[in-house]
């Protein structure tokens, strides 16, 4: 899909050379688009306008292209927005990373406690044989091995007493950081307005299902979902509502789908189904179903009771082909997507076979 334009500002195109020649022109084409916008020219921003002009994020390329195509404000609340999404899952790595170094840890503590136990069970086992054999060799001493085998009973005692304390500090600790662990994985691969998986949960689910696709020959479709007219939704009705349709939509296609099916949020008014291990045909006509589900509501306004009214779907379907890039299967959905799009909306497209 080509790069609209906005305001009579068109983007040049990423460049064809060579390696080197082709970063540099890269390199100037984000900073032409930083001046041509009134961007600061700061490395967030840079990353994006470059990675854009090189076509290395097809999510950050249609974000600005939508904003492009319908000229909405192209500044630095957008920007933030595209980098805290696309460009800084260092901070949930992080916090993964730093919940897992911890439960290491805590198991580390619970490992040594064990091991003191143990060793502290040796070492009595030791003082046993050694008072049974000096019984053995000298009965008279009988009164002070008794003293001695007490006081290390009781030493024994109160040293298990504080293993066990701190056995079981550990294991509510090691509790506690797995279930932080849990959600926090959660956290990462789910999109907190909808419920659904997130961009991330689904790209790692697309990979999987087109491994396992490739390995045992099953088939696999791709259905790419985008609400219409969304932004009329929200410059009409407000953010608010506009946050209210995408969730019943969402609700919608997880009401509608069974198992392996999966639905995801894939960025803004748009989904994505996985539907893996049916035919194409039964891929487009679960497309039809999902439309329908979508198209038969009616959308009321809470608040005031104001009737919103029907909230349709586009949908482009593309069956992945044997050796195919992941990419290229979002692309050919994607255009498919666009044709439902031109062809009237509230319509499903199947891409032709690859």
């Amino acid at each position: 899909m080509s790069s609209p334009s906005a305001a009579g500002l068109t983007l040049p195109p990423p460049a064809q050379s060579a390696a080197p020649d082709t970063a540099r022109a890269l390199a100037q084409a984000a900073v032409d688009s930083l001046a041509r916008f009134g961007l600061s020219p700061t490395p967030d921003h840079f990353a994006i306008w470059y990675d854009y002009h090189a076509e290395a994020n097809h999510m950050v390329r249609r974000v600005i292209d939508t904003y492009l195509t319908n000229r909405r404000a192209i500044d630095a609340t957008l920007m933030l927005a595209l980098h805290e999404r696309f460009f800084s899952p260092r901070s949930e790595a992080a916090a993964l990373l730093e919940t897992a170094q911890r439960l290491q840890e805590a198991m580390r503590e619970t490992l040594a406690a064990a091991g003191q136990a143990s060793a502290d069970a040796r070492r009595f086992g030791a003082t046993l044989t050694g008072a049974g054999q000096a019984i053995v060799a000298d009965p008279g001493h009988l009164p002070g091995i008794i003293d001695r085998l007490a006081a290390e009973t009781r030493d024994i005692a109160r040293r298990s007493e504080q293993i066990g304390e701190r056995l079981a500090r550990s294991v509510d600790r090691v509790e506690t950081l797995e279930r932080t662990l849990a959600e926090s994985r959660m956290e990462a691969t789910t999109d907190a307005l909808t419920g659904l998986p997130n961009r991330r949960a689904f790209d790692d689910m697309l990979r999987l299902q087109a491994d396992q696709a490739r390995t045992g020959g099953a088939p696999l479709s791709l259905l790419i979902a985008d609400i219409d007219r969304f932004k009329v939704i929200n410059d009409t009705w407000g953010h608010p509502v506009g946050d209210a349709v995408l969730r019943r939509v969402a609700i919608t296609l997880r009401e509608h789908l069974a198992e392996p099916a999966q639905a995801s949020r894939f960025g803004g008014e748009e989904f994505c189904v996985l539907v893996p291990g049916a035919s194409p045909t039964a891929a487009v006509a679960l497309a039809e179903r999902l439309r329908e589900a979508v198209a038969a509501q009616s959308f009321q306004v809470r608040a005031s009771g104001k009737v919103l009214g029907r909230v349709t779907v586009s949908i482009g379907v593309a069956d992945h082909a044997a050796g195919e890039a992941v990419e290229a299967l979002i692309a050919r959905a994607d255009a498919a997507l666009y044709r439902a799009k031109q062809a009237g909306r509230n319509r499903v497209e199947r891409a032709a076979p690859n």
